[in-house]
């Protein structure tokens, strides 16, 4: 919604701040009423919980003071028998244990030895209700386990005096249904709930009620893993300080307001209550819930009035935009809405940066004529729905016409753009092959006409029109000079052919143990008519371009057999030569046959040859290089993959693809941030190559640094200027014969 729209007119002015101030009003009251129904609950609760714990207390302290009587006359009964030893008084306690008139009483002595009914003793000194109450202070246990019966109890626990000193204890066995009944109070018709906890959270009892959430003896890990992480700090706390308090938690979705207090006449004991908030304030929940009712109703009823008048309001309006903005093809932008939202956006966004990409297909013509134009449709509508998901915010799409689109980016780099044209391959639902020219003109004079910027994004598009494995072209000022130079060298590398001027230049691989000649690579080279050498760099771009590589390739490749079989005819031993191949070659059925015909023809063993062929070569192509290389192998030659761990590796290819050679790219040789993950990522490759029987080479190696490097990672075949450059057939041919570098 356009807010600064709205505010330009009083009447929509005057309902945008009434909502406003509604909205406000409402928030605030319901804030308020809530605020005190919840005061409402926490001193209910709060003064609930301190008379359920008088209550409580005044049980169990009946019962402790029942003991203390009974003390009071067992203690009678020693001054009376006038004791005066305390073998005496033991022997006075177990005979008077053997004549108990309560079987869930007992006695025991200052050493903690109890006499039960029966006569039978059993010694308790180590249990914590018998210290308490030797030291004079009465109490009632924890849940415990029964000596005499093995079944859990409460064991309440009072000091015997004899002539004031303590001489024993005197305790009452109570059972959990005993215990339970104390501790059992009505709580808001039955609809609360309560726990006696000690001070480390464990439950001693708890309410048997459906909705008394216990997931472990613990209070505090419940509280604290139902999420109430404050609650259960808060709670520790104050029982740690013996302190009473009040909390509110969310037990299984449940909200529920929880008081607790010491039980200060019981060692350690505390008591918490829990109710669960619609039912400590239901009647208040029942009005909030008709306030909220009501002004739910009224909100709407206002809302659908606003809404209607927006909607007729506009309703013309939207009718004139459709016509002028909507393409009746794809349903989306036309040209004329696109120029709108750019000149919007270029206005507002002044600090970004901004691309207009052009891109059209190239074989939709024989789309529309094979498949009809109702298939042509139903493709450029994919297309731009497909472009539309995947633009960000402030970005935009159109079809200018036919098969022609463009976009407003923001972000418009290779792996963007790649993903772009990789998405609208997958996404067109009859799986058309679809091949793409896509130019990109970067916004910098945002005062510019937009027509103009589509123009020299559709120059560049046209740069790349026709180029194989070439979908994206950027604009540049030097454009212009740019395609000319290429248009001369394009006819200068045709001349070149002819003329004969590429020669084929060897770079040795060389073992590093012994400096002996294992192996070399064949790279082209141009020598021009001046005997200039012209840069790879300048003229393979171009060859890849326009497909003029295939014939160079062959070039080197002829050459390369040339070399081998004057060597052979010279009685030298041979080791083996690679050729480079680009990816080019695979859209061409013939191209086993064209290899196999100059091999034969020139009558080179085949172990003498080694083909490379790059990872992405391998990616684009995968089927085709597969059945490739099987067919290569199957006649003797080697298949090396070069430059691997440049960006594509994958492990699958490795299992999938008969590769006799991995040519490790020179990046493993340079210093990281992490040289020794380098290093174990680099002998991991040296094993994994050795388990799978591949050899592996080592490029760019210039450095001793790089050969102590090999050396500890296990590797022994090094290619790169330590040892030598790319020298010409010549130079080379000498190396060849020796078979060392010297």
């Amino acid at each position: 919604m356009d807010y600064k729209k709205i505010l330009q007119k009083p009447f929509l002015t005057f309902v945008f701040v009434f909502n406003m101030l509604l909205f406000g009003i409402i928030v605030f009251l319901m804030s308020y009423v809530q605020n005190l129904l919840d005061n409402d609950s926490r001193n209910n609760l709060t003064e609930i919980v301190s008379q359920n714990r008088d209550v409580i207390t005044s049980r169990l302290m009946l019962d402790l003071n029942r003991l203390d009587i009974i003390g009071n006359k067992i203690s009678e009964s020693l001054k009376s028998s006038e004791l005066d030893t305390e073998q005496e008084i033991d022997d006075f306690l177990a005979e008077y244990s053997k004549h108990a008139y309560d079987e869930s009483m007992f006695l025991a002595n200052r050493n903690g030895v109890a006499f039960t009914e029966g006569g039978r003793q059993i010694d308790v000194s180590g249990r914590r209700y018998f210290k308490l109450a030797s030291n004079g202070t009465s109490n009632i246990s924890d849940k415990t386990i029964s000596r005499i019966n093995g079944e859990y109890v409460f064991i309440g626990s009072v000091p015997l005096y004899y002539d004031e000193k303590i001489v024993g204890t005197i305790q009452k066995i109570y059972t959990y249904e005993q215990m339970y009944e104390l501790f059992t109070v009505s709580l808001f018709s039955s609809k609360g709930y309560m726990y006696v906890i000690n001070s480390e959270g464990y439950v001693i009892l708890h309410t048997e009620h459906p909705d008394c959430h216990l997931k472990s003896d613990n209070y505090f890990r419940d509280v604290y893993e139902g999420g109430n992480v404050n609650a259960a700090r808060k709670i520790k706390t104050d029982i740690n300080n013996n302190q009473s308090g009040f909390m509110e938690v969310v037990l299984d979705g449940e909200k529920a307001f929880s008081a607790y207090t010491p039980i200060n006449q019981i060692h350690d004991w505390y008591l918490v209550t829990s109710v669960p908030t619609n039912v400590i304030a239901e009647n208040g929940n029942v009005v909030m819930k008709i306030f909220y009712s009501v002004l739910l109703v009224m909100a709407l009823i206002f809302l659908i009035s606003t809404c209607y008048f927006f909607w007729n309001k506009q309703q013309q309006r939207r009718q004139l935009e459709k016509i002028a903005f909507v393409d009746e093809v794809t349903g989306g932008n036309t040209y004329n809405k696109f120029v709108v939202k750019v000149n919007d956006t270029l206005a507002k966004a002044s600090d970004e940066s901004f691309y207009i990409l052009n891109f059209d297909v190239d074989n939709f013509k024989y789309i529309n004529n094979f498949y009809g134009f109702s298939c042509g449709d139903k493709l450029l509508q994919q297309i731009y729905q497909i472009t539309n998901s995947l633009l960000a915010p402030d970005e935009c799409v159109a079809r200018i016409s036919g098969d022609q689109f463009i976009c407003l980016l923001k972000n418009a780099d290779e792996t963007r753009l790649e993903n772009l044209f990789a998405a609208l391959q997958k996404g067109n639902e009859e799986a058309f092959l679809l091949h793409f020219s896509a130019g990109v003109y970067v916004v910098s004079d945002r005062q510019e006409n937009i027509n103009l910027m589509i123009d020299k994004a559709s120059v560049a598009a046209q740069t790349i029109k026709g180029v194989l494995n070439k979908t994206v072209a950027y604009y540049d000022k030097s454009f212009d000079d740019l395609t000319a130079h290429n248009e001369q060298l394009k006819r200068a590398l045709k001349q070149a052919i002819r003329n004969d001027e590429f020669v084929a230049f060897y770079q040795p691989k060389i073992d590093i143990n012994d400096g002996r000649l294992v192996g070399a690579e064949a790279l082209i080279r141009w020598k021009t008519t001046e005997n200039k050498l012209v840069s790879p760099g300048e003229f393979i771009p171009l060859a890849e371009k326009t497909g003029l590589v295939t014939e160079l390739d062959m070039i080197v490749f002829e050459k390369v057999l040339q070399f081998l079989r004057q060597a052979l005819d010279a009685g030298i031993e041979c080791v083996p030569i690679s050729v480079n191949f680009s990816r080019l070659h695979f859209y061409n059925s013939d191209f086993f046959d064209k290899i196999l015909r100059k091999i034969e023809a020139y009558q080179v063993p085949a172990d003498l040859l080694e083909l490379e062929l790059t990872e992405s070569a391998v990616f684009d192509n995968f089927t085709v290089v597969y059945d490739f290389t099987r067919k290569v192998r199957e006649y003797g030659i080697a298949i090396a993959m070069d430059d691997f761990g440049s960006g594509y590796s994958s492990l699958n290819m490795l299992k999938d693809l008969p590769i006799d050679t991995l040519k490790i790219d020179r990046a493993f040789l340079e210093n990281s941030a992490d040289n020794e993950k380098r290093n174990i990522i680099f002998v991991s490759i040296v094993r994994m190559a050795r388990r799978l029987g591949i050899s592996l080479v080592v490029e760019g190696v210039e450095t001793s640094e790089n050969i102590t490097l090999m050396r500890k990672c296990g590797c022994s075949v090094a290619q790169g200027y330590y040892f030598s450059k790319p020298v010409e057939e010549e130079t080379f041919a000498k190396i060849f014969r020796e078979g060392h570098i010297c």
